[in-house]
């Protein structure tokens, strides 16, 4: 079994990688795999904090719906919180420039669509961050908005990842960048 983390993930849930691990061994009905690693999870901590109900037995656990939030998701209706937040059209000086058609399952979107859903698969966690990241991008750039990209570019680029350094109030941030993984 190969699990991927992501530390930011643990760091806004105040989880631990034990906790993690265990959470999700225990979601994929992993005991065996879990008895033979040696993780020491806060149970009573990740059932305090709503990730887990304990039972008499570590195969009595059973994973709550706000763990299984932080990794999967409806994709359809993280796609259509992006098509919102993002602009559809913007004005430049020659006219209006469309970056992206207003209805979520319209054709011009399908592109657009398949490569977010490449980028964030269900994980709503990545959505969030990715759209957070886009907040930050439209403040700063509040008064470029006619040199903003189609939305199929800004997704197929990354775009947002430039904008990982850079807090709500336009400041840089002095803390290690997260790059993705190739």
């Amino acid at each position: 079994m190969q699990i991927e983390i992501d530390i930011d993930l643990l760091i806004a849930n105040k989880i631990s990688a034990d906790d993690y691990l265990a959470l999700y061994a225990v979601y994929r009905k992993g005991f065996k795999i879990l008895s033979k690693l040696s993780l020491s999870p806060n149970w009573e901590d990740l059932q305090t904090k709503g990730f887990v109900k304990l039972g008499k037995t570590l195969e009595e656990h059973a994973v709550r719906q706000k763990f299984i939030n932080l990794f999967s998701s409806d994709f359809d209706q993280m796609f259509n919180s992006l098509l919102l937040k993002y602009p559809m059209k913007v004005r430049t000086s020659t006219g209006i420039r469309v970056l992206h058609a207003s209805d979520p399952n319209a054709k011009a979107n399908k592109k657009a669509k398949d490569k977010y859903r490449r980028v964030v698969g269900n994980k709503k966690f990545t959505h969030d961050r990715i759209m957070k990241l886009l907040d930050v991008q439209l403040k700063i750039d509040r008064d470029r908005l006619e040199y903003l990209q189609n939305l199929e570019v800004w997704i197929n680029n990354h775009t947002w990842e430039k904008y990982v350094d850079i807090e709500d109030n336009g400041k840089e941030n002095s803390g290690e960048r997260t790059t993705r993984k190739l």
